[in-house]
């Protein structure tokens, strides 16, 4: 899972873990079992459906042209891309984490390796914490370089110091866990935030070990949160 910042005039919202209120009103324990679903549109169930389809009824060829184009607001073109069943999820992760959007991956890695790829490419390079889970640590200091991306592991990612020295021209993107898995290593992400965006970088938090309920990495400066939901949210 990967959730996008939430655009508001300060860079964060004011939530406060755990199980605070979100920035409309509604507590986070009302959110994670309400949050981006509306019976209405499924006729009334109060559970969310699982669909288990793979493609849609587009009705014309009007219409499939422009949901092919993402000109369609809420339909549906193929399930590898969307489905009703994962928006809702989507949305609702996005809520607790007072993000502005959120995508579903079919693994933490995918979430990881897409948000890397789409933010490091064309021969960027990114400033990435030592103390990392193992298979983020191997796609990062192995398979990136393989694919023209420039890391830089540091030891001490949220001393000001040693991440301004770190940074440089290419630099695209920040990555840290807040809570490194296994290492249990906890970071300070404003801090990092304050140094990557002073050199317009910006910072990806995996959050999987604490989750939004305890902690929330946007609050912090954090502009993307990656997920694996297998863990603590699931």
């Amino acid at each position: 899972m990967s959730i996008t910042s939430q655009n508001t005039e300060n860079g964060r919202n004011t939530q406060d873990a755990p199980g605070a209120a979100g920035t409309d009103g509604v507590g986070f324990d009302t959110r994670s079992l309400h949050a981006g679903y509306d019976p209405t549109g499924h006729l009334d169930a109060t559970s969310v459906p699982i669909y288990a389809t793979a493609a849609y009824d587009l009705h014309t060829a009007e219409r499939g042209s422009r949901t092919a184009n993402g000109k369609e607001p809420g339909a549906h073109l193929y399930s590898r891309a969307s489905n009703p069943t994962s928006d809702v999820l989507e949305a609702r992760l996005a809520s607790l984490d007072g993000g502005k959007a959120a995508v579903a991956f079919a693994s933490g890695m995918a979430a990881i390796a897409a948000t890397i790829l789409t933010l490091a490419d064309n021969g960027g390079r990114i400033v990435a914490a030592n103390a990392l889970y193992g298979g983020t640590f191997d796609f990062i200091t192995n398979i990136l370089p393989a694919l023209g991306i420039g890391v830089d592991i540091i030891d001490r990612i949220d001393d000001p110091a040693s991440l301004e020295a770190a940074i440089g021209p290419d630099t695209r993107l920040v990555f840290v866990e807040s809570v490194s898995n296994p290492t249990t290593r906890i970071a300070d992400i404003d801090a990092i935030s304050r140094v990557a965006h002073a050199h317009g970088v910006a910072v990806v938090v995996d959050n999987t070990l604490p989750t939004p309920y305890l902690y929330r990495p946007i609050e912090h400066g954090a502009d993307l949160v990656v997920y694996s939901t297998t863990k603590g949210i699931n």
